[in-house]
């Protein structure tokens, strides 16, 4: 009999975790991708959601990534401990004073250093060539340092739950600021 991967299981967690909060109002889901890179052999599941009560001035994105050492790991050894999925968030927001908006984002994600949600943070910025350099984008990059197992699902709807608080505290700072 096939048994799913630890990857397709927490595929499956990580989307029915990300609609339930499309369906409550929370977040809008804008785009997901399912993909198989053929070359290196490594999955890659990601939903992009914008928060509803900040719109499309922020966007998140989640993505679940299993690799080939992933899969044989836990073929192999018939699912050994550690067996899990790679988890890396992004968040897309607008800066416009790089020193002080950049000191202050990564402030508010100093919770993402410790703990079970320990992540390596981050922030790359980019503006276009010719066009006013009054905003940059700033794309922030977490990726969890700890992989999630499948005895842990629960953890996929505590990082979905922190990375939603923390846009909302980013879009907080960014509030009345003079553009």
């Amino acid at each position: 009999m096939y048994h799913p991967s630890v990857y397709d299981n927490l595929k499956v967690v990580l989307e029915g975790a990300v609609y339930d909060l499309d369906f409550s109002g929370d977040i809008e889901i804008v785009n997901r991708k399912d993909l198989i890179d053929h070359a290196i052999f490594e999955r890659n599941y990601s939903i992009d959601f914008v928060v509803s009560e900040i719109g499309d001035l922020m966007r998140g994105n989640i993505t679940l990534t299993a690799t080939l050492e992933d899969l044989a790991t836990e073929k192999l050894n018939d699912n050994p401990e550690g067996a899990g999925s790679k988890l890396t968030l992004e968040i897309k927001t607008p800066v416009y004073e790089i020193e002080t908006d950049c000191k202050q984002l990564q402030s508010i994600l100093k919770k993402w250093t410790s703990g079970d949600l320990k992540g390596d943070i981050q922030q790359k910025l980019t503006y276009i060539y010719g066009e006013s350099r009054n905003v940059f984008n700033n794309t922030i990059s977490i990726q969890l340092q700890k992989r999630v197992a499948e005895e842990e699902p629960d953890r996929i709807s505590k990082v979905l739950e922190q990375v939603l608080l923390s846009m909302k505290e980013m879009n907080d700072y960014f509030k009345g600021y003079k553009k």
